[in-house]
């Protein structure tokens, strides 16, 4: 039987920077863990389609095991607030990190460094509430502002689409469980990112995204649960609160004392946020207490999983196209579009570029033309 010929050090390394162990490569390619340790050792080499499941399973082109690997890990790096940083990074999750940081790559070679960028500064206990107006006025905001959008979906995309629009690239992730992260953002000095969970409500992807531009502001990287139980976690919640529902507009929607339940709904409502995010909010301007928050935090999980179930029963799918323009957004698919009509690039390019087959592709820049590059 024909044997590939891989370079055994670009196995072990394009293993251990998507964090996929031993065992993990071995069931992919339905052999023992030893004989993986054979492949990395140089003792023995793989069958074409071994290395066909070890590409996929590493996500990886298959020329790439026959050349001596990088010289760094192309994975970004990213600080743990979770409160647990001694756990593994998930390989699913490094997989979209790194396919992200290839995107963001792209993008500055199609579209050239972004024109604008948001304000960067140190946010403490102290700043955050004068760090987030700050930032409403940087985009030329007043604190009585909130999205004219009536969909949930369509303020996440508000708030997506204007930061895009301020030089932070926006990426939404697919089937990775709400327990692994929320967010994640990546700085850069140019065009830094934003990873968002697409399994999370839209509002609370909204109130992630926030979370994230502070840490982006703070100029630091974060995989994120949005754990009140650590410091830094606490202080980009509450930037996120302040600068989706600046204090005065608050103070203004409340009429007088009221249920912290009936306050945090009005809350929601008009700022059309999640109710967890106008309870953290009340609780920071110490209108409710910290008993209060806990009883709107557990209603606010168990609601949005009772929709998540009911979601789970309809029938039918949403296509793989659609989710692949959601992840991507349209100002990356944007970029590709337009390179395409410049022949800057072409359709085998496209598919690289959206990690797409052909057919999705067109599917792809079909929509972004159909709807003027919203979403």
């Amino acid at each position: 039987m024909a044997r590939a010929p891989i370079n055994p050090i670009a196995l072990g390394w394009a293993r251990e920077v998507s964090h996929v162990s031993v065992e993990e490569l071995a069931k992919a390619l339905n052999v023992k863990p030893a004989r993986v340790a054979e492949f990395e050792g140089g003792d023995a080499l793989p069958t074409f389609r071994q290395l066909t499941l070890m590409a996929a399973k590493l996500d990886r082109p298959l020329g790439f095991f026959f050349a001596p690997p990088p010289a760094a890990p192309d994975v970004p790096e990213t600080a743990d607030f979770r409160g647990r940083g001694h756990d593994e990074l998930p390989a699913d999750l490094a997989r979209e990190m790194r396919r992200a940081e290839q995107h963001r790559d792209a993008m500055l070679d199609l579209a050239g460094a972004p024109a604008r960028r948001i304000p960067e500064g140190a946010i403490t206990w102290k700043t955050v509430a004068a760090r987030a107006a700050a930032l409403r006025k940087f985009f030329g905001l007043t604190d009585a502002f909130v999205p004219p959008e009536s969909q949930n979906n369509q303020v996440f995309n508000f708030w997506r689409g204007l930061l895009e629009e301020n030089g932070v690239l926006v990426f939404q992730v697919t089937k990775i469980s709400l327990a692994t992260f929320r967010g994640l953002s990546v700085h850069h000095d140019e065009l830094p990112m934003i990873l968002v969970n697409g399994a999370d409500s839209p509002m609370g992807r909204t109130f992630t995204l926030f979370h994230e531009v502070a840490h982006l502001i703070n100029r630091t990287s974060g995989l994120c649960a949005l754990r009140e139980s650590v410091d830094e976690e606490a202080i980009a919640n509450n930037f996120a609160a302040n600068f989706l529902m600046p204090e005065p507009a608050v103070r203004a929607q409340l009429d007088g004392p009221a249920q912290p339940e009936v306050a945090a709904e009005q809350l929601a409502r008009h700022f059309k946020v999640s109710m967890l995010a106008a309870a953290v909010r009340l609780r920071r301007l110490g209108i409710i207490d910290d008993a209060d928050l806990e009883t709107l935090r557990s209603a606010s999980d168990d609601s949005w999983q009772r929709v998540r179930e009911a979601q789970k029963q309809k029938k039918g799918f949403v296509p793989p196209w659609r989710l692949r323009y959601r992840d991507l957004g349209p100002t990356y698919i944007g970029a590709v579009a337009h390179a395409l009509e410049d022949r800057r690039v072409d359709m085998v390019d496209a598919t690289y570029l959206l990690n797409a087959r052909l057919p999705m592709v067109e599917q792809l820049l079909d929509e972004y033309y159909r709807t003027g590059g919203g979403e």
